[in-house]
Order: structure tokens, then C-alpha cells, then sequence
């Protein structure tokens, strides 16, 4: 068991004594204010600095100010409430402030696992003299560790949230080796020092943005904090941040912020992390390292978890899948971060296909790619199909469960479906390809389906779903892929997909020989089933 997980259940044990209030974070609030009163109890004193035992009112009234400068109302209903939990909450100087603090919003999607601040402590060197935690309490796991483990840094750590800042305050007490500041690290100048080395993992997906005014890129606060953190960097400085995949592809101002970073500073590590390693969010994150020293050379990784803890769903270690490096002049040649690219650009079955002699050609030149209708009302008596991603099979489309529209068909004209296009899914979490097959009334794809239509007869589409079928193609369509752990594939992305193309005539039977093994396969499969199915019936009869 970690030592976390120690922690929350001895610390729990304690939230029946204060099972009155609302939440756990409440509770864990109530717990607080009652441990700094028991503590301020124990040292009061008279005007003579003599041990003085309080009275009732006088506990009371400490408790008032204790809970006022926590920044908290009074959590107790009255004075009854109050002495019936204090007087029979045991042993309540067992719990430290260390403790409290590891179980500060646990549930949190925004607090840092430790398999990730393992990763992240990398980073300290025997030059590393001057540490910034921002929004420290997210690090609770592992902080006091931390500060622990590098008896000559000095560390600051930083807070928005009041009631966390006293109980970072309380817990490095006498500790002249770490200050606590209450402050904003999405606000410009939130503090007038600089580090060696910065730890960060700012609130991310959110719909918040900063006020138009904001002197940063971006009005994203996770997009400010990486602009913000990084002008607080010393000579060879390093700032390690997570932050959602948008920073590897984004367009506008999330790509004017890509090329201010790589202008300014060196991005001198990219990792994607595992899908789930911040709790209650699928939003895909990377860590990313940047540094004010000079390198040539950017570092790729790909995490993955290592093992889980299924109790808890936590991820006990994180491993490196897979790593390269790209040139840091071609990381910028390409425009974006696109980490899948750069593992395809070295995988062997792309390097076979670019070194091969068959002819290649960009999909978007011998095709025609577009997204479907988006539909706001449906009519189950409506004149014109709807194919739906739960429509699209591995192999073909299931016309028996479509929704339907009742519409005029020459305002829906263009998103009409044609004998031989291709769908494909633009969001979910499994790649299918189908193709469409002309039915006795007008069909269209819903706007959460992509459609390739071959623009002239250089290409069959059968042969192509065959080519995206396959490992290589498949490959290409996850480096199409943009932003959280459900699969979202850019349409016009598709275009640039560079496909081999032989004669017309050689895919025609390729196409052909795919159909006619399709059909003995899937007959082959009703019959099999067929058979097993009278089986059962015949064995359950004599039951």
C-alpha cells in the first residue's frame, strides 16, 4: 500500500467524528480547523508565558478565529455541536498537517499522480538551487518528499486557494529552506523571482478563458501558465508542464504560443502521457520540457503505464513505450508537435512504404474528403437516411437501425451519399472504415462521419478501405487523430495522407478478389453460426 493510501484511510477514520458536514473536502476542512485549535489550546499561555487551561467560551471563541483565518465559516451548527465532536474525536494529534494535506481533494482530475511527479523530479540536478511548485497542493502525495529530498533547494511553493495556503504554511513551519505565497500563476508578474527549475501542472479543459485584455498568447489558462511560468526561468532554466495535446497541433494563437516557445527557449523533451492518468478527465496531456540553456536536439517519449492499482485507479509507474529525437530546426520546419508523426516518420513499415517503388500519391488529389450533416431533428417516418457511427461496421453499413430526416433532398444535395463512398468514423474510440452501398432512397452522413469519395477512376475505394485496413494504414489514421483519448480525426488532415497507387486496372482486382473472399467468408460465418445455433437448441431440448 502507498503511503497515500495509508494516509486517506487513517485519516478518514477520523470524518465520522465530523460526518455532519456535506463532503469529504468539507470534512477534511472541519478536521483542520479542529487540529489548529487542539494545538493553539495546548500552547496558550498567561500574561505571565504560564501554561493557562482555557474554559469553554474561551476554546469556543478560538475556534472562531481559528476557522476565520483558514478562511472558512464556522463549520459547527453551535457550541454543543462543537465540544460533542472536539471532546470525542481521540487521539486528533496523531493526524499531521502532512496528512491533511495528502487528502486535500484526492478525487481532484487535476491532482498530480505520483508515477508523474516521479517523472517530473527527474529534472533536479546538483545545479538546481531555487524550486517553484506552482499550485502545490495538486503535489500533495509526494511534497513533503520532495522538499525532504533536496535538503539545499530552496522551494517555493505557490497557492490561489486561502485555506491551502495556511495548511502549506502549518506544514513547513520552521522550514527557512520553503516559502509559501498565496498567488496567481495566471496573472502576469505573480511573483518577481526566477527559478532553476519549475514543476507545474495548471487547470486544464476548462471553458474559462482570461479577459480579452490579458497580455499573454493565449486566453487559455493552461496556455498562460506555460507563457507566464517560462519568463520566471533562470540562465538554463528548466520548466516542466503538463499540458493538453491542443499545444502540439493547435492553430491560431495556441500556434503563435508553439513558435514564441521555440523562439524564446529550446523545447528539450515532448512525452505523451498515458490516457487516464489524471482522474475523472479523458483529456489527452503531454509533458513538455523547456529550458532556457541551448540544445539541438528535442527528445520524443511515449508513457505508458507500467501497472494500475485497480482499488484505487491509480497508475503506480509510468514507462517509457517508446523514444527518438527530431532536430530542433525540423520540429519547427514541420509547423507542430505531432508526436505521432515523428514515431511514424522511423517506423519500419513506413520507412519499407517511402523506400518502395510503387507509385504514391496524397489522397486529397484522387479523392474528395468531407465531414457529414450535422442534423438537429430527426423524424422516424423522414424520407432521407441518416448513417450514424453506430451504423458503421468493420466491413459494411448497418441500413436496418438508421435514423431518419424529413427534408427536402436539394437541400441536403451535397452531403448525398454516393455507390462506393467510404466512412469512417470522426470520433469514438475504435477506427471502422465501411463502405457505402447505394440504397432505394437518399442517405447522408451524420456530421460525426467522414466521407472519401474517389474524384475520378485512378482509384477504387475498395482497394483504398483494403490499404486503411491495414497496419500501415491504420497507423496513418492514428497520426490523424487530435486532442483527447476518444479517437478525433481531422477530415482535412485525411488529405495529406500519402497512399500507394498502382495501376487502376491492378486495384480493380485486388478490390475484387477482397469482395468475392468477403462474401464466402461472411457466408461461411452465417452457416457456422447457423449450425451452432440449432446445436444449442437440440442440447437445451434434452435439458
Amino acid at each position: 500500500m502507498k503511503n497515500s493510501d495509508r494516509t486517506i484511510d487513517k485519516i478518514y477514520s477520523y470524518f465520522t467524528a465530523v460526518r455532519g458536514n456535506n463532503t469529504p473536502v468539507q470534512q477534511q476542512r472541519t478536521l483542520s480547523v479542529l487540529k489548529k485549535t487542539l494545538e493553539l489550546e495546548k500552547e496558550s499561555v498567561d500574561d505571565n508565558f504560564e501554561p493557562h487551561k482555557l474554559n469553554d467560551e474561551e476554546v469556543y471563541e478560538l475556534m472562531l478565529e481559528v476557522a476565520n483565518e483558514f478562511g472558512i465559516d464556522n463549520p459547527f451548527s453551535d457550541e454543543k455541536q462543537f465540544f460533542d465532536v472536539y471532546r470525542n474525536i481521540g487521539n486528533l494529534a496523531e493526524v499531521t498537517w502532512v496528512d491533511i494535506m495528502e487528502c486535500i481533494d484526492h478525487r481532484s482530475k487535476f491532482r498530480v499522480p505520483e508515477a508523474l511527479i516521479d517523472v517530473m523530479e527527474n529534472n533536479f540536478t546538483a545545479k538546481v538551487q531555487d524550486v517553484l511548485i506552482p499550485e502545490a497542493e495538486k503535489f500533495s502525495p509526494c511534497l513533503e518528499r520532495i522538499v525532504k529530498s533536496h535538503e539545499d533547494v530552496h522551494f517555493t511553493l505557490t497557492t490561489m486557494d486561502s485555506f491551502h495556503f495556511k495548511v502549506l504554511v502549518e506544514m513547513f513551519a520552521g522550514n527557512d529552506k520553503v516559502d509559501v505565497k498565496q498567488t496567481s500563476i495566471y496573472e502576469y508578474e505573480f511573483t518577481s523571482e526566477k527559478f532553476d527549475l519549475i514543476l507545474a501542472v495548471p487547470v486544464f479543459g476548462i471553458r474559462d478563458k482570461a479577459d480579452e485584455l490579458s497580455p499573454f498568447i493565449c486566453r487559455e489558462y493552461d496556455m498562460i501558465a506555460a507563457e507566464n511560468l517560462a519568463l520566471h526561468l533562470k540562465s538554463e532554466g528548466i520548466l516542466s508542464i503538463v499540458l493538453p495535446a491542443k499545444i502540439t497541433y493547435g492553430g491560431g494563437r495556441v500556434k503563435e504560443l508553439r513558435e514564441f516557445l521555440q523562439s524564446m527557449y529550446c523545447l528539450k523533451e515532448l512525452a505523451e502521457l498515458p490516457t487516464g492518468i489524471f482522474e475523472n478527465t479523458g483529456v489527452k496531456t503531454f509533458l513538455l520540457t523547456i529550458t532556457t540553456g541551448r540544445t539541438d536536439e528535442v527528445t520524443v517519449k511515449r508513457y505508458v503505464a507500467d501497472s494500475e492499482n485497480q482499488r484505487k485507479r491509480e497508475i503506480n509507474k509510468l514507462i517509457v513505450q517508446d523514444d527518438t529525437f527530431v532536430y530542433e530546426d525540423e520540429l519547427v520546419d514541420t509547423g507542430d508537435w505531432n508526436v505521432d508523426r515523428i514515431f511514424e516518420s522511423q517506423d519500419e513499415d513506413w520507412i519499407k512504404f517511402q523506400e518502395s517503388n510503387v507509385k504514391k500519391q496524397e489522397l486529397g488529389t484522387v479523392a474528395t474528403i468531407f465531414r457529414g450533416k450535422a442534423v438537429s431533428r430527426k423524424d422516424p417516418t423522414g424520407n432521407i437516411g441518416i448513417v450514424n457511427i453506430s451504423n458503421i461496421g468493420e466491413y459494411e453499413v448497418d441500413y436496418s437501425s438508421l435514423d431518419y430526416l424529413e427534408e427536402e433532398e436539394r437541400k441536403v444535395e451535397k452531403y448525398i451519399l454516393e455507390d462506393g463512398d467510404l466512412l469512417i468514423p470522426a470520433r469514438g474510440t475504435v477506427i471502422r472504415v465501411a463502405i457505402f452501398e447505394k440504397q432505394s432512397y437518399p442517405c447522408i452522413a451524420s456530421s460525426n462521419v467522414i466521407v472519401i469519395r474517389a474524384s475520378d477512376e485512378s482509384l477504387s475505394t475498395t482497394y483504398l478501405k483494403l490499404f486503411l485496413d491495414s497496419p500501415l494504414g491504420r497507423k496513418m489514421l492514428i497520426t490523424r487523430q487530435q486532442g483527447t483519448s476518444v479517437m478525433n480525426i481531422s477530415y482535412r488532415e485525411l488529405n495529406n495522407i500519402e497512399i500507394p497507387l498502382p495501376s487502376i486496372e491492378e486495384q480493380k482486382q485486388i478490390a475484387e478478389t477482397y469482395t468475392k473472399e468477403l462474401q464466402v467468408y461472411k457466408k461461411a460465418i452465417q452457416e457456422a453460426e447457423s449450425r451452432w445455433g440449432s446445436v444449442l437448441s437440440e442440447l437445451q431440448g434434452r435439458i
